[in-house]
């Protein structure tokens, strides 16, 4: 589950570096900058913590396909980790919380997309 994560926020973060590349409104450019700068510090800590419990995690592909909806994208992602929490996390209270935090970082550019 957490190579899946991980090759699930790559794929997000280089997704929405893209957009913020295309698009015209400046809001939603400020706002998927925040979130790629953001959600890799986020997920390297989720995913250091779990080496640091239970081991490498090995080897994972990132896939990406253009997105019509990019708010729509992420939100679907988010929903997707916050239903594989306590998957990811294996019990772990701390992991858990930096899991939170990553959900924090989607929760944040979902919010500042719905403002533009």
């Amino acid at each position: 589950m957490i190579a899946e994560l991980a090759a699930r926020v790559f794929a997000a973060r280089d997704i929405a570096h893209r957009r913020h590349w295309e698009t015209k409104s400046h809001a939603e450019h400020i706002a998927l900058n925040s979130f790629y700068d953001d959600v890799i510090e986020a997920v390297d800590a989720v995913v250091e913590n779990y080496q640091g419990m239970f081991g490498p995690i090995g080897p994972f592909d990132v896939k990406t396909t253009p997105v019509k909806d990019i708010s729509a994208f992420l939100q679907e992602d988010c929903d997707w980790i916050e239903s594989h929490r306590d998957e990811i996390s294996q019990g772990s209270a701390s992991i858990g919380a930096l899991v939170d935090t990553l959900v924090s970082v989607y929760s944040k550019v979902l919010f500042m997309l719905r403002l533009k």
